[in-house]
C-alpha cells in the first residue's frame, strides 16, 4: 500500500509541475501578444496609436467686441506622454462672422488634425440699437423710440425687418427693453380662455390673475390658467389641462400639423430669460390715452377693486409683477406697432380703429377674430376682466374664460447674438447664446 501510494503522490506532483509551467508559459505568450498588439497600434493604427482632444466646445459663440480667450486642444501618446500641439488660424472679435481653428500634432510619423468653428455675432441689443442710431437703417428697417419714459426702441409698421428663426419657426421682434429682446410668435398657438372657473368662482367667467398667488386661506394659486399652459406644458413639457370657456370648459391643448402637442425646444428655451413681468391692471375709464396705459401696464392696480358680487367672489390674492419664461404682449405693444403717429398717444376707439392701420402686430379682421393680452382690467364690479383686441382694431375687454386667440411672448437673455440673417421673413435673424 505504501508503494501505491508513493507512485500516487509522485504521479500528482509531476501533473502539478506540468500545469504551473503550461501556466507560465501562456501568461508570457499573453504578455507578448499583448506587447505586439500595442506596437502594432502604436506604428500602424493612425486612429488610436495617440490622442487629439480637443479642450472645449466643438463649437463656440462669442459677442462681437468681447474676448476670446483660446481653449487650446490636448495630445497624448498611447502611454501617457504629453504632445506638442500647432494651431492654425485666428479669431477676430471686432469682426462678426465664422472662423476656423485647426489643431495638429505629429506623432511617429503619423499627424491628426482637428478642428473648432468659432462664431463671432453682434449682441442682438447692441446691433438693433445701431440700426436705430443711423438714420438710414433706421428707415430702412422701421425702428423708433417710443415716447415713454423708458423711451423703448420698437419695430413699427406693416412689415418690418423683424422676422427671427426660433423654435425652428418664424417668431417676431416687438422691441428693446432695457438689456432684453422682447419676441412674439408669428404665428397663434390656438384658442384658449385667459383663465376659467367653477360656476361658484366669479359665476364662472374666471380670475384676472395672471401669475401664482394664494388665497385668503394661504392655499396656493398657480395662476391663470394659460399662463399654467404656457410655462409648464409650452415651455415645461409637463402636460395640463387646457379651457376655452366659462365653468372650466375643458379642450385639447394646441397641437401641430403631426397630431403633437406645441411645445418650444431645448435651443430656444436656453434662449429665454427668466424674466419679471409687469402684471398691473388698467382701468376702463382711461383706456384710450397711450402713455397712461402703458404706465398702468407697469403700476401698482391689481385686477380686482371690486368687494362683492357673483362676479366678485373669488379669494386670490392679486399681485402686480410676475416672474416666469412665456406670457403675452401689452397692449401698448400693440398701439406702438401702429405707423399712425396718433397711436403714440391713443388707443383709438372710434370707429375707425386706427391702430390697427399698418401694424405689424394686427390680427385677423373682425370683432370675433380677436387676441388676449397680458393685463387684467380694473373695474368696479367685476374681478375677471381681462383686456384683448379684435380683429377689426377694438381695443377692448372681457371675462378671462372666453376663448380668443394667444400669442406667446417672450424676453431674450441679455447676451443673445446672431448667428446669421438680415430679420426679413425669407432670411430671419438666427440666434445663439453668446459665451
Amino acid at each position: 500500500m505504501k508503494k501505491n501510494g508513493f507512485i500516487m503522490s509522485t504521479y500528482v506532483y509531476i501533473l502539478l509541475v506540468f500545469f504551473l509551467l503550461l501556466l507560465g508559459t501562456m501568461l508570457v505568450v499573453l504578455n507578448n501578444t499583448r506587447l505586439l498588439a500595442n506596437k502594432i497600434k502604436e506604428n500602424t493604427d493612425g486612429n488610436i496609436d495617440f490622442n487629439l482632444v480637443l479642450k472645449g466646445d466643438k463649437e463656440i459663440f462669442i459677442v462681437k467686441d468681447s474676448e476670446y480667450i483660446e481653449p487650446g486642444c490636448i495630445a497624448t501618446t498611447f502611454d501617457g506622454g504629453k504632445l506638442e500641439v500647432s494651431v492654425m488660424g485666428e479669431v477676430n472679435p471686432k469682426k462678426s462672422g465664422e472662423y476656423d481653428i485647426e489643431y495638429s500634432a505629429e506623432y511617429k510619423g503619423v499627424e491628426k488634425k482637428v478642428k473648432r468653428k468659432v462664431i463671432v455675432g453682434e449682441n442682438l441689443v447692441t446691433y438693433i440699437t445701431n440700426l436705430y442710431e443711423d438714420s438710414i437703417t433706421r428707415a430702412s428697417n422701421n425702428l423708433k423710440k417710443d415716447n415713454t419714459e423708458d423711451k423703448n426702441i420698437r419695430y413699427y409698421g406693416a412689415n418690418p425687418n423683424n422676422y427671427v428663426r426660433f423654435n425652428n419657426e418664424l417668431w417676431r421682434i416687438i422691441g428693446i427693453f432695457g438689456n432684453n429682446v422682447k419676441l412674439i410668435r408669428n404665428d397663434r398657438l390656438g384658442w384658449l380662455s385667459w383663465d376659467t372657473s367653477e360656476s361658484t368662482v366669479n359665476s364662472g367667467y374666471g380670475i384676472n390673475q395672471w401669475g401664482e398667488s394664494k388665497d385668503t386661506s394661504g392655499n396656493i394659486y398657480e395662476g391663470a390658467d394659460l399662463q399654467v399652459y404656457l410655462n409648464k406644458m409650452y415651455y415645461g413639457g409637463i402636460e395640463v389641462t387646457c379651457y376655452n370657456d366659462l365653468n372650466n370648459t375643458k379642450t385639447t391643448c394646441p397641437k401641430d400639423s403631426n397630431g403633437n402637442f406645441l411645445e418650444l425646444d431645448d435651443v430656444a428655451k436656453n434662449l429665454i430669460d427668466n424674466h419679471t413681468w409687469n402684471i398691473g391692471a388698467m382701468r376702463y375709464i382711461s383706456r384710450t390715452n397711450t402713455l397712461t396705459f402703458y404706465q398702468a401696464e407697469r403700476g401698482t392696480v391689481n385686477g380686482k377693486i371690486c368687494t362683492s358680487g357673483g362676479y366678485c367672489n373669488d379669494t386670490v390674492t392679486r399681485t402686480t409683477t410676475w416672474t416666469g419664461y412665456i406670457a403675452l404682449p401689452y397692449v401698448t405693444d400693440y398701439a406702438y406697432a401702429s405707423s399712425e403717429n396718433d397711436c403714440n398717444t391713443k388707443i383709438d376707439q372710434s370707429s375707425t380703429y386706427k391702430c390697427k392701420n399698418n401694424n405689424w402686430m394686427h390680427y385677423g379682421s373682425t370683432y370675433s377674430d380677436s387676441t388676449w393680452y397680458l393685463s387684467p382690467v380694473a373695474i368696479s364690479d367685476n374681478a375677471s376682466i381681462v383686456w384683448f383686441v379684435s380683429g377689426d382694431g377694438l381695443a377692448g375687454n372681457d371675462c378671462a374664460a372666453s376663448p380668443r386667440s394667444a400669442f406667446p411672448t417672450i424676453y431674450l437673455k441679455s447676451n443673445v447674438i446672431i448667428e446669421s440673417g438680415n430679420g426679413t421673413s425669407s432670411d430671419p435673424y438666427v440666434l445663439k447664446l453668446g459665451n
